[in-house]
C-alpha cells in the first residue's frame, strides 16, 4: 500500500494511491488496484480504504474460484498448451481425450473446490463409471484426474492436499476377453482376389496390411524414403492419427519389416509407377482420413462372403498366419512392433501353436468304433 504525491502539468499537488493484495495460500494470485488525480491527502486515505476493501473481496473470490475443479481442469489444459514446467507432457490427442472424459464424467465436480475432493468421493466416481465405461476408459479417467491433481499441487494451485485422491483405487470390473477377429490364409486370398478384380480403391492398402502387419496409421504415413527395394525392407518409424497428424509410431521406436515375398515387392513396384512423384506409398481414400476404414472393410467382406472383420484384423491375420507357418513368436513380435508379451500371447493362443501336437498321442476309442464314425461322417 502506498500514497504518493506528485505535481501535475499545472504545478498542482495531487495524490496517487496504489494497493496490492497477495494470496498467502496461492502463489501468483495477486490483486492490484490504483487511483490518481486525488486533490487532498484526506481524499487519498479514503480512496485507499475503499480500494483495500475491494482488493480483499476480489482476492477472496479469486482464491475460491481458482480452486474449483472445473476451473482447474481448464487451466490445466491451458498450462499444457503453453508447456508449463509443472505439466506432464502428453500428446495433443491425449489432452483432448482427457478433457472429454473429465468434462463428462466429473461434471458434478465443476463447482467443488479441488481440495475438498477426497478419496471416498474419487473412488466412488470411478466405481460408478465402471458400470458404464470399459475398463480402459476408467483407467484413462483415473490418469486424467491424476494429471490435473499433479499439476495443481506442483504449481501451488491446490493447497493442503498430500495425496491424489484416486491413488490406490482397485478395479472391480473384469471383462470377458474377446477372441480377435482374423482371416485365414484362404480368406485373405479371397479378399485380395476380389478387391483386385474390382479395382477397389482400398486394394493396395489391404494387401500391404496383410503382407506387413503394419498398423493403419503406419501404412498411412509410409513414404517412399522408407522403402528399400535393394534390401527388401520397409523402415517403419512414423504413424498418422486424425488428432495429431504424422508423428512417431505407437511404441515410439522404429523397426524394419522384411519384404521377402515377390508378390509384395511387385505390388510396391506397381505403386511406385502409378503414384509417380507422390510422397506417400499408398493412396489416401477419404474414408481413411475420416477414420471409417473399418466400416469399408467390413462391408466389402460381407459382400464377398467372408467373415466381416475390422481393419486391425488384417494385422492380427498377418501375425497368426506367420505363427501357423512356424515363424518364431519373437520374430513376429519384432516385425509387428510389439513389446508386450501379453499382447503377443493372444495371437499365439489364437494361432494354436502353443498347444499343437499335445493331444495326438491320445488313443482311447476302440479301433472299429473310430473307423465306423469316420465312415459315417464321410457319407
Amino acid at each position: 500500500m502506498a500514497i504518493n504525491e506528485y505535481l501535475n502539468e499545472s504545478g498542482e499537488t495531487l495524490y496517487r494511491v496504489r494497493v496490492v493484495r497477495k494470496s498467502a495460500d496461492k502463489p501468483g494470485v495477486v490483486i492490484q488496484k490504483s487511483a490518481a488525480n486525488l486533490k487532498t491527502l484526506s481524499d487519498a486515505k479514503k480512496v485507499e480504504q475503499r480500494l483495500n476493501r475491494e482488493a480483499e473481496r476480489e482476492l477472496a473470490q479469486k482464491e475460491i474460484k481458482d480452486t474449483l475443479w472445473g476451473v482447474l481442469v481448464n487451466e490445466w489444459a491451458e498450462a499444457h498448451e503453453r508447456r508449463d514446467v509443472f505439466v506432464k507432457t502428453l500428446t495433443k490427442g491425449s489432452v483432448i481425450d482427457y478433457l472429454s472424459l473429465l468434462r463428462t464424467s466429473t461434471s458434478h465436480w465443476q463447482c467443488k473446490s479441488a481440495n475438498e475432493i477426497d478419496k471416498a468421493e474419487a473412488w466412488g466416481l470411478l466405481r460408478e463409471c465402471e458400470l458404464s465405461l470399459s475398463k480402459a476408459r476408467v483407467k484413462k479417467l483415473k490418469s486424467a484426474i491424476t494429471a490435473v491433481f499433479e499439476w495443481g499441487i506442483s504449481s501451488g494451485r491446490i493447497q493442503k492436499v498430500s495425496e491424489i485422491p484416486v491413488v490406490g483405487y482397485k478395479y472391480n470390473k473384469k471383462e470377458n476377453e474377446k477372441v480377435p477377429g482374423v482371416l485365414s490364409k484362404e480368406e485373405a486370398k479371397t479378399l485380395l482376389k476380389h478387391a483386385r478384380m474390382m479395382e477397389h480403391p482400398w486394394y493396395a492398402v489391404w494387401a500391404l496390411a496383410l503382407f506387413t502387419g503394419m498398423r493403419s496409421g503406419e501404412l498411412y504415413a509410409l513414404d517412399w524414403s522408407s522403402v528399400d527395394f535393394e534390401k527388401r525392407i520397409l523402415c517403419v518409424h512414423r504413424n498418422w492419427t486424425s488428432k495429431n497428424g504424422i508423428g512417431p509410431t505407437k511404441g515410439r521406436y522404429w523397426r524394419t519389416v522384411p519384404v521377402e515375398s515377390d508378390e509384395v515387392l511387385g505390388l510396391l513396384k506397381e505403386l511406385k509407377l502409378s503414384r509417380g512423384k507422390e510422397q506417400f506409398v499408398l493412396p489416401h481414400p477419404p474414408e481413411w482420413r475420416m477414420g471409417v476404414q473399418a466400416e469399408v472393410l467390413r462391408k466389402f467382406c460381407e459382400n464377398i462372403g467372408i467373415p466381416s472383420v475390422n481393419f486391425h484384423a488384417l494385422r492380427a491375420s498377418f501375425a497368426t498366419m506367420l505363427l501357423r507357418d512356424q515363424i518364431a513368436p519373437v520374430i513376429v513380435m519384432k516385425i509387428c512392433g510389439w513389446k508386450d508379451l501379453k499382447t503377443m500371447g493372444r495371437y499365439v493362443r489364437l494361432a494354436g501353436v502353443d498347444v499343437q501336437g499335445s493331444t495326438g498321442h491320445l488313443k482311447l476309442l476302440p479301433e472299429t468304433e473310430v473307423m465306423g464314425r469316420v465312415v459315417e461322417f464321410l457319407k
